[in-house]
């Protein structure tokens, strides 16, 4: 059982990972996981350090909903942000 599986879905949702494990966890290169964030389609990282960024796991779960819909993750923003605690 992984650390992540142990945890309350709420909890887990807040988890927060690295690009290279975000860009992992999309199936895209970091590469191209860059290009997307640049290019506003992925959802705001969390700035961790001066050059260090993460995104929260709920955050990415909720994008790959928006992308299953056939909508721009811009379309999306305000219906997810209603419905994550902040």
């Amino acid at each position: 059982m992984t650390i992540l599986q142990s945890l309350p879905p709420d909890i887990a949702r807040r988890r927060i990972i690295g690009t290279r494990d975000a860009a992992a966890y999309c199936g895209v290169s970091e590469k191209t996981f860059r290009r997307m964030q640049a290019a506003g389609t992925i959802p705001e990282p969390l700035k961790l350090s001066i050059r260090k960024l993460g995104w929260r796991i709920g955050d990415l779960l909720d994008w790959q909903d928006c992308r299953q819909t056939g909508r721009a993750w811009k379309d999306c923003q305000g219906v997810n942000a209603a419905s994550t605690p902040a």
